[in-house]
């Protein structure tokens, strides 16, 4: 197996366009590595990942996955609504639910629905009871490729009422450099929510002198990495997709579109070195994750999060690459 996507492992879905070459893995809806093709050494890995798919059953970083039914924290492991009370798998030392459970959608091998050179569609289905998440569930998840675009569909049926938030959890780096040191990231933000002792969310605050003020494509400074991990407020107008985000590394532009009202930008100070790497070594600061998404702690917090028969959830990003002038 090649760095440069030339020889994927067995069992490793293959998506190609003429600037984009995607693995996918069905543990988890796994975007394992996504390779710039047109890199002046050639083919260039963009995520963090493992050389080995066998390595996903015990990765606890969610590399790569697709985390639900609940991405990110729900307090204290429990819901409740109109007087029902559904306890959740607390797998946090703190108690609470992260990332949909011990055993949630980024831990579960998805059905390969469809397949063609340049998309691939899956799915799942979780039972009613599953983590303690209420109802029936069908999920669906597509990766398309389209020239130097990478879109990535979410959605979701559920068949009584039930908080979704499905997360696309890639860890990036643009420069294949061993930290992100030398990229620069803008977010469309004036506001973020700063966590507590138990890592729940608080009142939005200004970004302005704090390690999230990235109104303008600024580094992220070493001296933040063990902070930066947390939602940012999405500016503009909500349920429609546009540009939230860009990050700059090694002369390559990422610019991040979605339809969610939240960008969770984590610097990956928790990640260390485990099984052999794909791409860049694994370890604090390696690779930034832009997780967009819904209110972490959401409905506690009385966010509309919750889907149910007449209501679907959906679910949009899109990732547009280009190299510097």
């Amino acid at each position: 197996m090649g760095l440069n996507g030339s020889q994927a492992p067995a069992g490793v879905i293959v998506l190609r366009s003429d600037r984009l070459l995607a693995w996918v893995l069905p543990l988890g809806a796994r975007l394992m590595q996504l390779f710039w093709l047109h890199g002046r050494q050639g083919p260039r890995p963009l995520t963090l990942g493992f050389a080995d798919p066998q390595a996903y059953a015990q990765d606890r970083a969610y590399l790569g996955a697709v985390c639900g039914r609940y991405a990110n924290r729900i307090g204290e492991a429990v819901l409740e609504r109109e007087g029902q009370r559904y306890p959740l798998d607390a797998n946090t030392p703190h108690g609470h639910c992260l990332h949909g459970g011990s055993q949630g959608w980024s831990h579960l091998p998805w059905q390969v629905a469809d397949h063609t050179a340049d998309r691939v569609e899956l799915l799942l289905h979780s039972a009613h009871g599953d983590m303690g998440f209420p109802g029936n569930c069908r999920a669906r998840v597509v990766y398309r490729l389209e020239g130097a675009r990478l879109l990535w569909h979410a959605q979701a049926q559920v068949d009584r009422a039930c908080p979704i938030n499905m997360v696309q959890h890639s860890y990036w780096n643009l420069d294949g450099q061993p930290d992100l040191r030398d990229h620069r990231l803008w977010v469309h933000a004036q506001r973020y929510h700063p966590v507590d002792a138990r890592e729940l969310p608080q009142a939005p605050t200004p970004v302005a002198r704090t390690c999230f003020d990235f109104r303008s494509p600024t580094p992220i400074a070493a001296a933040c990495v063990p902070h930066v991990d947390a939602a940012m407020v999405v500016d503009g107008r909500q349920d429609s997709v546009r540009r939230v985000a860009q990050l700059q590394g090694g002369g390559l532009v990422m610019d991040v579109s979605t339809d969610r009202p939240y960008l969770h930008v984590y610097a990956s100070n928790n990640l260390r070195p485990t099984e052999l790497p794909l791409g860049v070594a694994h370890g604090p600061g390696a690779g930034l994750c832009l997780e967009t998404e819904d209110l972490p702690n959401g409905p506690a917090l009385g966010a509309d999060v919750w889907y149910g028969p007449q209501r679907d959830y959906r679910h949009t990003l899109a990732l547009d690459f280009s190299e510097v002038a």
